[in-house]
């Protein structure tokens, strides 16, 4: 069977439904409508970006322009449509200058991430450099759209301020985040970590939909405070060694 015309491959059809999912994100958070825009954009990041990459597999049509399709879509996505959404809910809360002040960090650290891993790549299967933005952005927007942690808390703005900078920021420092694409194992208990993301979030839906919002973020802030406990000390070591060599080639470009 033809799996790609030209170089557009099945696999770029999953790519654009997470395209979609911030589009319609963006037009929910103009409407006022705010948890819908995050479902929007975590049901395209389900139906679209956690299945582009097994497709490309699968269909063997991986190619460079899948790559940098998936590359400005994520960035579209994780970065973009979750500022604004971020700034919309603040906006409507009052403090449109803090929403603003928000919005300017997560796009100017997510974008200054993608450009500096344009220049030069890390080439670590094993370890992010720094907060991957899936994390950041959703994490951000978990935030905003959450009962728990935003809705009954009365310092809600100013913690939002503290931890959605941190989200952004940690975007650029040179700590290694584990991830899923490493050759060795994973420890059991980050295994069960794992299932554990997948499966609650769904129990939520069932049972609390009203706290979904909370859970993964929960999770967000869970990865970004511990992802770095997983690695093993001479990782850490071989990681910084390459860190500096990287540094340097991105001086040099």
């Amino acid at each position: 069977m033809r799996w790609r015309f030209g170089p557009f491959g099945l696999k770029d059809l999953f790519t654009l439904i997470n395209l979609m999912g911030g589009v319609f994100a963006i037009v929910l958070t103009a409407e006022g409508r705010f948890v819908a825009a995050g479902t929007a954009l975590m049901l395209g990041y389900i139906l679209g970006d956690t299945l582009d990459g097994p497709v490309a597999r699968m269909t063997k049509t991986s190619n460079a322009f899948g790559s940098e399709l998936d590359t400005a879509t994520d960035h579209f996505t994780q970065a973009i449509a979750p500022a604004i959404l971020v700034y919309a809910v603040y906006s409507h809360g009052g403090h449109r200058a803090g929403g603003i002040a928000l919005m300017s960090v997560i796009a100017a650290c997510a974008t200054i991430r993608q450009a500096l891993f344009s220049v030069a790549k890390l080439g670590n299967p094993l370890m992010y450099c720094g907060l991957p933005r899936t994390v950041s952005g959703y994490g951000a927007a978990c935030y905003v759209l959450s009962h728990f942690w935003f809705d009954l808390n009365p310092v809600r703005f100013a913690a939002g301020a503290v931890v959605i900078s941190a989200f952004a920021l940690l975007n650029l420092l040179p700590i290694p985040y584990m991830t899923h694409r490493g050759r060795r194992r994973m420890q059991t208990y980050v295994q069960l970590l794992v299932l554990g993301f997948f499966v609650t979030p769904v129990i939520a839906v069932v049972l609390a939909p009203r706290y979904v919002f909370d859970v993964l973020f929960l999770w967000m802030f869970g990865y970004a405070v511990t992802a770095w406990i997983p690695i093993y000390p001479e990782e850490k070591r071989a990681f910084y060694a390459r860190y500096r060599e990287w540094a340097q080639e991105v001086s040099r470009q």
